[in-house]
């Protein structure tokens, strides 16, 4: 009876193990994915553009058309009026009088000189007539000067003071006359032998300038409506 039932014990486990292996052959084996292979894109492969940067631009100069408008209160005027030189260089010269006066088209301003004791000839002194947006003195500061308009007369190997000390002019350092279009005229700097003096006016206006002898003098004349 034990040898029986060991029997059947053992054909119960064959078709156990039978069937186990019949199962596995009827399942379907899944494949295993490939890994994925990196394929660098062609040139031809639509990609974002890269951005380069853009070829500079070529300007080309071109002269701008005059202005056929006035200067306008404030604005620089140097451009607008040429700057004016006269006198000699080695010339020697003291300031004698200073005169501003209105006369029928124009406001006429007059330096005059006289002999000096410092060396070299008496003559004409060099000068510089100018249009200024400011003018400062010796120490830099700017000196206030009436009007919309500046302009500086400056004077080399010329002064208010002889060598000696003394005053060879003796009038007004800052003059506001009542004339229309010269509004102040005034004493920027007098140091070391040289001058400057400031003149504002009303509006611009290009002065005409002229040398007299008999005596020396330097003539400013400003032009006004008639």
């Amino acid at each position: 009876m034990e040898r029986m039932f060991g029997r059947l014990v053992m054909y119960a486990a064959l078709l156990t193990a039978l069937g186990i292996v019949v199962v596995s052959a009827c399942t379907p084996q899944r494949e295993s994915a490939p890994s994925p292979t990196l394929v660098s894109p062609s040139p031809s492969a639509s990609r974002s553009p890269t951005p380069t940067a853009a070829p500079a631009a070529t300007l080309t100069a071109r002269p701008s058309a005059p202005s056929t408008s006035p200067a306008s209160p404030g604005s620089s005027p140097a451009a607008a009026c040429p700057r004016v030189t006269g006198g000699g260089s080695s010339n020697q010269a003291q300031l004698v009088a200073v005169r501003v006066a209105h006369q029928a088209g124009f406001d006429r301003l007059v330096f005059e000189f006289g002999p000096s004791t410092a060396p070299g000839p008496f003559g004409m002194p060099a000068y510089i007539v100018e249009a200024a947006s400011s003018l400062s003195g010796p120490s830099g500061q700017p000196v206030t000067i009436a009007g919309s308009a500046i302009f500086g007369t400056r004077f080399q190997n010329a002064s208010t003071m002889t060598p000696s000390g003394t005053p060879s002019y003796t009038g007004s350092t800052d003059m506001k006359p009542s004339t229309p279009l010269i509004k102040q005229v005034r004493l920027v700097e007098d140091f070391e032998r040289v001058l400057v003096w400031g003149t504002g006016l009303d509006h611009l206006a290009c002065p005409k300038v002229s040398e007299l002898a008999g005596p020396y003098r330097v003539v400013l004349d400003f032009p006004t409506p008639p």
